[in-house]
């Protein structure tokens, strides 16, 4: 199985990793997922395919990738999380 990190991103005080992975520290976290300094943990339901970039643009956190849904919402190569 193939499994990697495409991108790292600081988020309110929290390390983001997205890529290409659906467990992360043993923990389930489809393609995205959050250092809480010392384990980790899924960023909501996460996508169904690969998170490619992410960046913070007005205090949210915006991932684009090879994906059409992030957690139960259409998301087509977008998405953003506001915490």
């Amino acid at each position: 199985m193939h499994e990697a990190v495409y991108a790292l991103k600081e988020y309110n005080g929290r390390l983001i990793a997205g890529g290409y992975f659906v467990t992360v520290g043993g923990v389930s976290a489809n393609h995205i997922a959050a250092w809480e300094g010392s384990f980790w943990s899924p960023l909501g339901a996460g996508t169904n395919k690969e998170v490619n970039a992410l960046t913070v643009y007005n205090g949210r956190l915006i991932a684009g990738g090879d994906f059409d849904t992030a957690g139960a919402v259409s998301a087509s190569k977008i998405a953003a999380w506001s915490e």
